[in-house]
């Protein structure tokens, strides 16, 4: 069959992305995590190793989407309570890791100035998926550690995609411009959404609360395309700011989590496996263990004594920072930002990405079998303040 016939392209996509799907319930692992093992497949051994034009806006999309998604799942009330010590944990959370990966892909690996920031910002990152979920099955979310583990995570993800934001923008006055439009577009979002949305809801079948929410992530996505910056950092801060609104109208999140989960990630997801090189596993393999351990190291030494100063147990710090070592999904956006942009080459790519699954795999998995058995003191549960979001996909 010609793969060039969409078509037949299409329905190749999504069955591997259902078959992705099961594999992922049946090893219980990410499916966000297997839609990139998949991808690495489909791109080696069908000899589509160049994705189309559609493709890559699809996937563009999905990126823009996902991150939203991620900053509405923020509790506003719980992020205030828990102010300094999850901005002092989430910052340093990314901070040391950042440097040690520039430092290293810059003065050992021998990169350019522009692929070690890359490199450090994708390796920087924290999976809010893979925390908020593993949280959730310790019986944790509504705990002190569990709320302080988890908006910590959305600090160092929020300072993940401001760097990147920062350092690849292109500044000029046409940039300073469309930044005022969208700061202003941003600060009437939260206020406008509510009542939009009750009016809205007088058409519940044509979903015209979905439309809006899409047409303003597009907006925002056109400014950042124009400023010639990257668009996951607006949708993210729109995500954090109607976070509010989320929490309070869990069919609405459930509606847009189905239609990004079920057409836009997968193309997402899949499409950053298609970058990668399986040579880079044999011919790479010291710079991805270079990367990986780096990390590693980074976010043990910035998380596991912070947790300490903020009278966390010893248990409980140990936990909190293996579980967040792994990355996923911020770490694949700004790594899919390198090798679109033409900083990040396919060998590159590949061990930057290799890497960051390594991060994913290994010291989740030590933290959830090592301390199978972490509980919480009832005295420590805090009143749950709403129901907890379910972004799972993500990885």
């Amino acid at each position: 069959m010609p793969l060039d016939n969409p078509w037949v392209f299409l329905a190749i996509w999504m069955g591997a992305a259902f078959f992705a799907a099961v594999i992922a319930l049946q090893l219980r692992v990410s499916v966000a995590l297997m839609e990139v093992l998949v991808g690495i497949g489909l791109s080696h051994f069908l000899g589509m190793a160049q994705p189309t034009e559609w493709m890559v806006f699809l996937a563009r999309m999905g990126s823009v989407t996902l991150a939203f998604l991620a900053g509405t799942e923020i509790d506003p009330r719980s992020f205030r309570h828990h102010a300094a010590s999850s901005l002092t944990i989430g910052f340093l959370s990314f901070l040391l890791p950042f440097g040690l990966i520039y430092l290293l892909a810059h003065s050992v690996l021998g990169w350019s100035s522009a692929q070690s920031i890359i490199a450090g910002i994708a390796l920087a990152t924290t999976s809010v998926a893979i925390v908020y979920t593993t949280v959730v099955e310790k019986g944790m979310e509504s705990s002190r550690f569990g709320q302080l583990l988890l908006t910590s995570c959305f600090v160092t993800d929020f300072a993940s995609v401001l760097s990147l934001g920062l350092f690849f923008t292109h500044w000029s006055p046409t940039s300073f411009l469309l930044l005022l439009v969208a700061l202003v577009l941003l600060l009437a979002l939260p206020l406008s959404l509510g009542p939009l949305l009750r009016w809205l809801r007088q058409s519940p079948i044509s979903e015209p609360e979905i439309k809006f929410l899409f047409f303003i992530l597009a907006l925002l996505g056109a400014l950042a395309s124009v400023a010639q910056t990257e668009p996951v950092l607006p949708a993210y801060i729109a995500g954090v700011l109607v976070a509010k609104s989320f929490a309070t109208d869990r069919q609405l999140v459930y509606r847009m989590r189905s239609l990004a989960y079920g057409l836009l990630t997968p193309f997402f997801f899949m499409k950053a496996g298609f970058h990668i090189s399986l040579h880079a596993l044999l011919y790479g393999a010291l710079p991805i263990c270079l990367l990986f351990g780096v990390k590693f190291l980074g976010k043990m030494t910035a998380v596991w004594p912070t947790l300490l100063a903020f009278r966390c147990s010893p248990r409980e710090a140990s936990f909190g920072s293996l579980l967040t070592s792994g990355g996923l999904t911020f770490g694949l956006i700004a790594a899919h930002f390198g090798v679109a942009s033409g900083i990040l080459g396919r060998r590159l790519y590949s061990e930057v990405t290799i890497a960051i699954l390594l991060s994913t795999l290994i010291p989740v998995i030590g933290a959830t079998r090592l301390f199978p058995q972490i509980g919480v003191k009832a005295e420590e549960r805090e009143r749950k303040i709403a129901e907890p979001g379910e972004f799972e996909e993500e990885g």
